[in-house]
């Protein structure tokens, strides 16, 4: 009898103890609903969200809905469908790019024709007007035509890969690997795996290297997104591969001491609170395709200190996100909080 009540009590122990683990593990979920309900109240506005860049808006509605397709929470869908919408103050190519992306992204979720018809017209326009043989190809940066840099030829690649998938038109395949053939060669990849900020070139244009400026997380980010979508379009997994060489390079390197994710520079102004939130928003894509083996486990544990640092630094969800994540910048605002979301997000992935 002794040794039955012994056994019992070992077995109670072990189930306990199961449940006890799963209870206190952490729940990305609720995490992410706690930041995303924090910068509603606190910046939201009719059509999107106050103290943020006018890019900015893109890519926090693309994090709202990576927490809508990933929960089944639509308490944000009104505000999605305002923001996509809300088009001011876009200057730059990269700031078009951005907007065709989340107008892509919020058509598969509404399937509203304005939205691919406005995508599929502002893209044409961008590589009609701003796609030349200086450098080899590439896409200009602004209209008057002065910088080739990674991000503008990095989101060309993504909006290329999501407008095919959204419409299976081969001239959208046919310029994501076009873009890709271009960037892979064009020297903005260091040897390492990691993209500086673009090219310099020559007066004459006969001569254009990588232009040795600084690793912006963002600048990674985006380039594993549209990598994991060619492996998606085409099933080679090369790209996929490239991207994980990036991805390894940038949560070894673009890191602190502790280990959490930095920029090479502070002194971004009001557009680096939003680009950890772009690199770990594409990041946690990539790790949704990726086979297990030791490199997902290692991103997937390196998202999962990122996360409880952040979690920490939050006071547990109830203050506003700092948008440096060891803290101490005092710079807060709806593009630092919206990166929360997304890095909660992908590390639940």
């Amino acid at each position: 009898m002794a040794r039955r009540t012994l056994a019992c009590a070992a077995a109670l122990l072990v189930l306990f103890s199961a449940v006890s683990a799963r209870a206190q593990a952490p729940d990305w979920q609720t995490r992410a609903a706690t930041a995303a309900d924090l910068l509603e109240r606190t910046w939201g506005t009719a059509d999107g969200w106050k103290a943020s860049e006018n890019w900015q808006r893109f890519p926090i509605t693309d994090v709202l809905m990576d927490y809508q397709r990933r929960t089944g929470d639509r308490r944000w869908s009104g505000k999605i469908a305002a923001a996509v919408r809300n088009r001011a103050g876009r200057y730059l190519n990269d700031d078009d790019l951005w907007a065709v992306i989340a107008s892509v992204d919020a058509w598969q979720a509404d399937h509203d024709p304005e939205l691919l018809a406005w995508a599929a017209t502002n893209y044409s326009r961008i590589v009609s007007e701003h796609w030349d043989d200086r450098c080899g190809g590439g896409l200009w940066w602004d209209p008057q035509h002065t910088y080739k840099n990674a991000i503008t030829n990095e989101l060309l690649l993504t909006a290329s890969t999501r407008l095919y998938l959204a419409t299976g038109q081969q001239t959208y395949r046919d310029w994501a690997l076009r873009t890709w053939s271009w960037f892979a060669a064009s020297g903005i990849i260091g040897p390492d795996g990691l993209v500086n900020d673009g090219l310099a070139i020559s007066e004459t244009g006969a001569q254009c290297r990588n232009n040795g400026a600084p690793r912006y997380t963002y600048n990674q980010g985006v380039l594993l997104g549209g990598l994991t979508d060619l492996t998606t379009m085409t099933g080679d997994p090369q790209y996929r591969d490239a991207a994980l060489r990036t991805a390894l390079a940038a949560t070894r390197t673009l890191v602190t001491a502790q280990g959490l994710l930095t920029e090479p520079t502070d002194a971004l102004g009001s557009d680096g609170p939003m680009f950890k939130g772009v690199f770990v928003y594409h990041l946690g894509h990539l790790v949704e395709a990726l086979p297990d083996g030791p490199e997902r486990a290692e991103i997937r544990a390196w998202l999962a200190r990122n996360g409880e640092a952040v979690w920490a630094l939050s006071a547990g969800g109830s203050q506003p996100v700092d948008g440096l994540w060891s803290g101490g910048s005092g710079q807060v605002g709806a593009a630092a909080q919206a990166s929360a979301v997304a890095l909660y997000l992908a590390a639940g992935s």
